[in-house]
């Protein structure tokens, strides 16, 4: 089931409670993640859209309420911990030391944590303690 059908599933029940703010968040979430064909978006671009939003939250700019925001880490599967980062980077320690810009050495990480649900700027730091080890 994708993440936009178990949305739909939860709607009905949402209305029957009188749930406002969780019937509007589905609502809203449905249709942002329903392309104009009518075809649902792959789960994996479904997260990314909402993970975006967590990360503008983050940063103070967001126009969604703080239930919205907490309804929708609901639906956003955990980002790993910077020390579980360390642990998957370890077979690409070498690689990652040896790149000659902080960049490339991201760049390395990143290829290594593909398909992992990570946090940019926790990779960064994971990046950043591996290469000031010797």
């Amino acid at each position: 089931m994708t993440i936009v059908q178990k949305m739909r599933s939860q709607l009905a029940p949402a209305m029957k409670a009188r749930d406002a703010a969780k019937t509007a968040f589905l609502r809203y979430w449905i249709a942002q993640l329903t392309l104009g064909t009518g075809a649902e978006m792959a789960d994996a671009e479904a997260v990314k859209k909402m993970r975006s939003v967590l990360k503008e939250a983050k940063s103070g700019v967001t126009t969604f309420t703080a239930e919205e925001l907490e309804l929708l880490r609901e639906w956003v599967p955990a980002s790993l911990t910077p020390e579980r980062i360390l642990e998957l980077l370890a077979p690409a320690a070498d690689p990652i030391r040896a790149a000659a810009k902080e960049g490339q050495a991201l760049g390395v990480a990143m290829k290594a944590l593909a398909g992992q649900a990570v946090e940019t700027e926790d990779v960064k730091a994971a990046v950043a303690a591996l290469r000031s080890q010797p």
